[in-house]
């Protein structure tokens, strides 16, 4: 089991880091829950969690699952799958100084609409129990104002699991062939001990940051995520600029997080708790940057006004596809055999201009102008029809764009 910090301020910084220095954003990954979870109805994909907590916090998911056999149903009924909240940059309720556990990606809340604060609750015995395991605090231990809804990785005061680890999937214990009984159980037959898990190594489906990044690695990470809502912060580089500047200023105005919008890396790293905070809750929503009305639908003169490269692009598209469609007809009713026989004539006279073998030349020439004319022109028609394709591709893609707002 891993040793959490005690509940103090100044032990979660030395082990988390500061909230106040932006130091846990640069730590925090994703976890990908084992079973399904949803934030005000909508799925969650993954759980933003501090590295040091990550793999605890997966394995008292994993334990819960088992516990209900994975059964989806099971989950649901529970509560589990009614997912609350976990990274919060914000200070504890009531408190001007004190930062919470939520601002350290070290604290999760489950089905918060039956076990909200002050709420006796009604938490599964064995969603405590799984959390337990890992060292966890629960909100309902509290002293007062209790939490039953919440589960942060801090010193527990030792408290232990009520009920044995669930065994789902494991390989039944090995019996002894004359006895019957567990090995383990018998002396000089001692069992079979796992390898102990290293608490600091990542699980699975617990994903770093990309280590080859070429610029700074939480800035990239809040790029790549920024696209992902629809807007555009410029080449995904890791690093500031005007991309980064406008993509930034516009989610946290369509979210309305009141933050200095930053100048440079430096002073971003003041602010990016607070944003990757807030991208995580739009993630969980399923949330995309909002677009009116008239640039969904977006008519011609928006797109030619916002994406004015589509007008070249439609040319070469109606173009093309016409000139496809003529080179199909033609590859049914003409020929270019008389062309071909023509040139082979004037080939063979002049032989002797070129210092080859005729043989395998003429062999050569004389396949290529046996080939039907119909072959040519489908050629040419198939040619013309992928970049008709391509072209017509090329208008979608920047269509969209606008639509969907990624296009200012």
């Amino acid at each position: 089991m891993p040793t959490w910090p005690k509940d103090t301020q100044l032990a979660r910084n030395a082990f988390y880091g500061d909230p106040a220095k932006g130091e846990i954003a640069p730590q925090m990954v994703p976890v990908v829950p084992p079973f399904a979870m949803y934030y005000e109805g909508r799925r969650v994909k993954s759980i933003m969690f501090h590295r040091k907590a990550a793999p605890a916090l997966l394995a008292a998911l994993n334990e819960i699952w088992d516990y209900c056999g994975r059964d989806q149903k099971r989950i649901d009924a529970a509560g589990v799958s009614k997912y609350a909240g976990a990274y919060n940059h914000r200070m504890v309720r009531g408190s001007k100084t004190k930062w919470s556990n939520h601002a350290y990606a070290a604290a999760i809340d489950l089905n918060a609409e039956e076990n909200g604060l002050y709420a006796k609750g009604n938490m599964p015995q064995f969603v405590i129990d799984a959390f337990c395991r890992q060292g966890a605090m629960w909100g309902g231990w509290y002293q007062g104002r209790k939490d039953p809804m919440h589960f942060e990785f801090v010193d527990n005061g030792g408290r232990k699991p009520k009920s044995p680890a669930p065994i789902f999937g494991r390989p039944a214990p090995l019996l002894h062939t004359q006895t019957g009984a567990p090995l383990d159980e018998l002396e000089g037959h001692p069992a079979p001990t796992a390898p102990v898990p290293d608490p600091q190594a990542a699980p699975p489906n617990v994903q770093p940051l990309d280590p080859a990044v070429p610029g700074d690695p939480v800035l990239y990470d809040v790029q790549q995520r920024l696209k992902a809502r629809r807007y555009s912060p410029g080449v995904l580089d890791g690093k500031w600029g005007s991309g980064i500047s406008g993509a930034l200023g516009g989610f946290m105005n369509d979210r309305g997080l009141v933050l200095t919008l930053p100048t440079s890396v430096e002073t971003f790293h003041g602010i990016a708790d607070q944003v990757r905070g807030e991208l995580a809750r739009a993630e969980a929503e399923g949330w995309y940057r909002p677009v009116s009305e008239a640039r969904a639908k977006a008519d011609p003169s928006v797109l030619t006004q916002l994406a004015p490269e589509i007008v070249p692009v439609r040319r070469n598209f109606l173009a093309a596809l016409w000139a496809s469609i003529v080179a199909g007809a033609g590859a049914a009713y003409q020929t270019v055999s008389g062309y071909v026989s023509d040139a082979w004539d004037f080939f063979t006279e002049h032989q002797d201009v070129v210092d080859d073998h005729p043989g395998l030349v003429a062999s050569a020439w004389s396949h290529l102008a046996a080939l039907p004319a119909g072959v040519w022109w489908t050629l040419g028609a198939g040619g013309l029809a992928f970049i008709a394709y391509n072209s017509w591709r090329a208008i979608r893609t920047s269509t969209l764009a606008v639509q969907t707002g990624e296009r200012q």
